[in-house]
């Protein structure tokens, strides 16, 4: 933090406006290195306008939560351990190269017995042990400083690690997510351009989610050409009514797919 020159930035506002972009992509790079915890907590820094500089804003929010992908041979254990049954009994296919990978969990497709679609969120093995010691350690380092530090009085870090807190053991709790995507197919039913995955039930816990799999894009990745295909009031509409909803799903936990309604 005092190398990528946040230290002054926080006590003196005048300094934190001559800082670099340089100097802040450093702090974002070592935040990354320090793994999953600390990412979050990049990732929360990043909404605070009143704590960081821009140029700290800006290199925070393009921090990336993508990882190497944890070994196949790990999936299976953690999915015969939460299930009780062999991997090949409970999918009669289940992909090994994950469709995506994260510092809490990696994603895999895979195909039910009934022959329904459906992707498996295994979380990262010792992932939740290892948050908990980061946090334990941050806890103490955020009281000293808001104990004995003018900036730390002045931002209450005991208050952000809460958040953090927070946010990291709900996220490491599936079976909550679970019910939250219940909870959203119930209350987004009136708005047909919003999708759902169903999670399976009987095919998730803490550890494990199982959910439909459904096709489609990250608005980011379609072409000019096709968000112009795009209603954006209806499209702003149904973001209002999904980051107005009080669940504590997150983003990532949802694909959102735009897709043609027949007339």
């Amino acid at each position: 933090v005092k190398q990528a020159g946040l230290e002054d930035a926080l006590s003196d506002e005048s300094i934190a406006e001559e800082v670099s972009a340089p100097e802040a992509g450093e702090l974002s790079k070592d935040l990354e290195k320090m793994g999953p915890t600390f990412i979050k907590l990049a990732q929360l820094l990043s909404t605070r306008a009143d704590i960081l500089p821009v140029p700290y804003l800006e290199a925070l929010a393009r921090l990336q939560d993508d990882v190497e992908p944890f070994s196949f041979k790990e999936v299976e254990e953690i999915v015969t351990e939460e299930l009780g049954v062999r991997l090949s009994k409970a999918f009669t296919n289940f992909e090994a190269q994950p469709v995506a990978a994260a510092s809490l969990g990696q994603v895999h497709r895979a195909q039910m017995r009934d022959g329904r679609e459906v992707v498996v969120k295994v979380q990262r093995p010792g992932i939740r042990e290892l948050v908990l010691k980061d946090l334990e350690i941050l806890q103490g380092i955020a009281e000293f400083l808001d104990n004995h530090t003018e900036t730390g009085r002045r931002y209450e870090f005991s208050k952000i690690l809460a958040e953090l807190r927070k946010s990291l053991l709900r996220e490491l709790d599936y079976s909550q997510e679970a019910r939250h995507l219940i909870t959203f197919n119930r209350n987004f039913r009136e708005f047909e351009r919003i999708v759902v995955p169903m999670p399976v039930e009987d095919y998730s816990t803490t550890r494990i989610l199982t959910m439909d799999f459904i096709e489609g894009k990250k608005i980011t990745a379609l072409s000019p050409l096709a968000l112009m295909d795009l209603d954006g009031y209806q499209l702003a509409e149904n973001f209002f009514a999904l980051t107005s909803s009080k669940s504590s799903l997150t983003a990532s936990s949802m694909l959102i797919r735009i897709r043609e309604i027949s007339s």
